[in-house]
């Protein structure tokens, strides 16, 4: 790797993946999904916004975490992991992550043409698989530790 190559992936770590680390920065992107699909169902162009406008600020503002001790930030912390070991290098999470895609797309679905019980079981699913896959990023990182400093 170039020095050039570490350079814009330090600065990558410092915008993005640090500051997103955070327990709080997690959390509150996992609420917005269900906040996201309400909009959807219910067609209200404040929601929609409301959740656009909260990525938004919770991407700008959040803080890196003191520590890598939290499970949501090792779940961050395993997705630099992943994707710095490649995408095909864990079996089995692709196949959770093309899961939890129909499972979005159904539910998304379910909210455009307004019913409530699809709506409610897809959200609930999706977010079901969302927690397998961190569960999935959790031990990945456990496994193999700190990206910014490999075993």
């Amino acid at each position: 790797m170039t020095d050039e190559a570490r350079a814009k992936g330090a600065v990558v770590d410092d915008v993005f993946w640090d500051p997103h680390a955070s327990p709080r920065s997690v959390w509150a992107l996992v609420a917005t999904y269900p906040v996201l699909v309400l909009g959807i169902y219910r067609r209200s162009e404040a929601l929609l916004a409301l959740t656009g406008v909260s990525v938004v600020l919770n991407l700008l503002l959040a803080t890196p975490p003191e520590t890598d001790a939290p499970w949501a930030t090792r779940v961050v912390r395993g997705e630099q992991v992943w994707l710095d070991r490649g995408i095909g290098s864990e079996p089995g999470t692709l196949g959770v992550l093309g899961v939890g895609a129909v499972a979005q797309l159904y539910t998304f679905r379910a909210a455009l043409d307004q019913r409530p019980v699809r709506t409610a079981l897809g959200t609930v699913a999706s977010m079901a698989l969302m927690l397998v896959f961190f569960a999935r990023m959790v031990g990945l990182y456990d496994a193999h530790g700190d990206p910014k400093n490999p075993m």
